[in-house]
């Protein structure tokens, strides 16, 4: 007896050991009058409510009403789903089904059913036990086919399965087996209420050893904000700020693809701080042994300044489970691209989780995994050394114009590979390079209103260049904006101004309070037309942020009343027609507009980009003609003309520059340093802080993101010319 005893306790044991444990992923009992059944999608003729029938709640329906469900079972086995449903008044004919489908509805198979018969009340309860596991989309319905006022119920919807042991993973997927050798961020310290310090942002990087994650997360992460610790670096200024040290409100949802974590929201955020606003990049899932089960997230962001185009970067993490488990988070900024306000800013605020299938998980993918592949491809910028070994190219030279402690981002693009700089903070290198959020500054005045005229000067005939200020600017009606059109207002050579030296009007303390810091378009367009008139239209450059969304503003007037007045040029014309063709982040996707009814389009700064953007309109710009797959989307003329290609160089902005159509461009013959006899220009954009897109006639393009007041590029220049010859082409 006890011998028969043992071996049934070993027995119990070695089954207990090797039997998944089950997690429940959906589970819903509708068990309340106000149960919330708003993630299931109605369809069909039919009525549907929460209904209390003999004490109990469940999902009425009739008619040809569905009701659907959609979650995932990927990285789960031994999955398991059941559903109940009853019926009541049912007649011949009529019938109410519990049904799933694993092809996204194009086929539906039965877990239970009740017909005229069986309608008594009572709930049948129907489960599958085969056929579910790792099914990246599993949609559950209640279906009923009956008379109106003949009842179907549905209730006690349980889906369980064990978590893969050896999880699917159908993108990106770690080699690792999740030994990590990790000292911060550990479990117990992203679990407990300890305060954490600044780290070497590797910690917050994915580690060597990672393995392909075991959870999945898909849902709302919301955080419970709570002050940070903010340490200005070498400013003064956040006295000045209300709530500096406070993250914004936070609730946001995500769908994880393969070892990816993809934000829905692709754009910069408002959610009502008074500071900043949220950039959310696509990040990184993982799993390391050390985590008792659960998996690890990376979440690259920036904060962004409300009515500026301030940008800081930095990385939060977290673990997670299915089943809505979660840490608290951690995050970490130290590093932005902002030349009035730096700082550090960390801590540790305390997040809720709810699973839950986004509606668009598919499209999101999709969309998602084009961004991926279309990235330009990407080498370490040492790698010019590798690939033109007879050059003697010195890549330590290359972005050496700038300080390299506030240099963000720079890059290469030559002969179709990215040759890309490392990402730098004051705490390590970023690990999330390839999303970094860049601002464009003033680069805009380029990618925006440039392009923006060039595009519609192409796609309407006639000439939009000459078109009136006065005509479709109601509050530059004044006398010295009739003879000014869009061109001269695009060069910055209206002739109103206040003083010709230079950046004495752009720094004016007015133009900084009645324009700069103003959010609304009446303010901000009120200054713009407010210049009186010193000289004739186009014979003297003064430089205009102002111009710049005077040229914005025509440029909507002019497509509203061409196209319609709920029509946006930059969503349209910008947006659909370049930006998204050319395969460029979803940031871009929008620009900073005013606060205000009008929502206009800033024009002149206010776009957030990432380094592939960059060296992708360089290319697009500077090397493509303005052309996607042969087809010509900017007026040539125009284009030729700010790339000095023609013999109509534009104004003098000073010694050896000139600017022309929103483009910069700098003689390399009037610099000492460039050993460049030959009249060579090179057109550039340019943004303030120390940011440039330099294209140049070799085929290169050349741009960097830095922040303090740096502009130059021709000790880079000098060392690319050793790859490929630039003076006199």
């Amino acid at each position: 007896m006890r011998f028969r005893l043992f071996f049934l306790f070993l027995l119990n044991s070695c089954f207990t050991a090797v039997m998944p444990l089950a997690d429940t992923i959906y589970a819903n009992n509708f068990q309340s009058a106000s149960a919330s059944y708003s993630e299931w999608t109605a369809d069909g003729n039919g009525n549907d409510a929460i209904n209390l029938y003999q004490g109990n709640y469940s999902l009425r329906h009739d008619g040809l009403r569905t009701l659907t469900v959609k979650t995932s079972t990927q990285n789960y086995e031994s999955v398991s789903l059941s559903a109940d449903v009853a019926g009541l008044y049912l007649v011949s004919g009529d019938a109410c089904y519990a049904e799933y489908s694993t092809d996204n509805g194009g086929s539906w198979q039965q877990i239970a059913s009740v017909v005229n018969g069986q309608d008594n009340g009572a709930l049948i309860t129907g489960t599958v036990n085969a056929g579910l596991d790792d099914i990246s989309a599993l949609l559950i319905r209640f279906r009923a086919y009956t008379l109106y006022g003949n009842y179907c119920y549905g209730d006690n919807v349980l889906l369980t399965g064990a978590a893969s042991t050896n999880p699917a993973c159908d993108f990106d997927c770690f080699e690792g087996t999740g030994n990590v050798n990790r000292t911060n961020l550990t479990l117990s310290e992203l679990f407990d209420s300890q305060p954490i310090s600044l780290l070497d942002y590797s910690h917050y990087g994915v580690p060597i050893g990672a393995s392909n994650p075991t959870n999945v997360f898909e849902g709302n992460l919301s955080l419970t904000i709570t002050p940070g610790t903010l340490i200005e670096q070498g400013t003064n200024l956040a006295s000045a700020y209300t709530n500096p040290n406070s993250l914004p409100a936070f609730n946001f949802s995500f769908v994880q693809h393969g070892t990816h974590i993809i934000p829905t929201e692709r754009q910069i955020v408002n959610t009502g701080h008074s500071a900043w606003e949220w950039a959310l990049l696509p990040g990184k899932v993982w799993d390391e042994a050390s985590d008792n089960g659960y998996s690890r997230v990376a979440l690259p962001f920036a904060l962004q300044e409300i009515n500026a185009n301030c940008t800081h970067n930095g990385v939060m993490t977290f673990l997670f489970k299915n089943d809505g488990s979660v840490s608290n988070v951690a995050y970490q900024i130290a590093q932005e691209t902002c030349t009035y306000f730096k700082f550090n800013l960390h801590g540790k605020v305390s997040a809720s989780y709810t699973p839950a299938s986004v509606n668009e998980r598919d499209t999101i993918v999709a969309n998602y995994e084009s961004e991926y592949a279309n990235r330009l491809p990407v080498k370490p910028l040492s790698s010019l050394s590798a690939d033109f070994p007879t050059s003697s190219v010195l890549t330590a030279n290359i972005g050496s114009d700038q300080s390299s402690a506030d240099m963000t981002a720079y890059g290469v693009l030559y002969q179709g590979t990215h040759y890309r700089g490392s990402c730098q903070t004051r705490y390590g290198d970023y690990p999330f390079c390839e999303v970094m959020a860049l601002p464009s500054y003033s680069t805009a005045k380029t990618i925006v209103a440039g392009l923006g005229t060039m595009r519609v000067e192409q796609k309407y005939a006639g000439s939009q260049q000459n078109l009136s200020v006065s005509d479709w600017v109601d509050e530059c009606g004044a006398t010295q904006w009739q003879d000014v059109t869009l061109l001269n207002a695009l060069d910055m050579a209206t002739g109103n101004y206040d003083s010709a030296v230079d950046s004495v009007d752009e720094g004016a303390q007015k133009t900084l309070d009645d324009f700069f810091l103003v959010s609304s378009h009446a303010d901000k367009i009120n200054h713009s037309c407010s210049y009186p008139r010193k000289a004739s239209p186009a014979t003297q450059f003064v430089y205009h942020t102002s111009d710049t969304y005077i040229v914005s503003r025509m440029l909507q007037q002019y497509y509203a009343h061409q196209e319609g007045s709920i029509r946006d040029y930059y969503s349209d014309l910008l947006v659909e027609d370049i930006f998204k063709p050319l395969n460029l982040n979803p940031l871009i996707y929008e620009s900073k507009r005013t606060y205000s009814t009008q929502s206009q389009v800033w024009g002149g700064y206010g776009l957030t980009l990432t380094g592939d953007d960059f060296a992708k309109l360089g290319r697009f710009v500077g090397q493509s003609d303005g052309q996607l797959n042969g087809q010509s989307l900017l007026d040539n003329t125009l284009l030729r003309e700010a790339l000095q290609q023609t013999s109509a160089g534009g104004l003098s902005s000073g010694v050896g520059s000139r600017y022309q159509h929103s483009v910069w461009a700098y003689d390399l013959s009037a610099s000492s340093q460039a050993n460049c006899t030959t009249p060579t220009w090179l057109p550039y954009m340019s943004g303030f802080g120390g940011i440039g897109v330099v294209m140049m006639p070799n085929n290169m393009v050349y741009y960097y993101v830095s922040d303090n007041s740096e502009y130059g590029f021709i000790k880079t220049i000098k060392e690319l010319e050793k790859i490929s010859p630039i003076c006199g082409l």
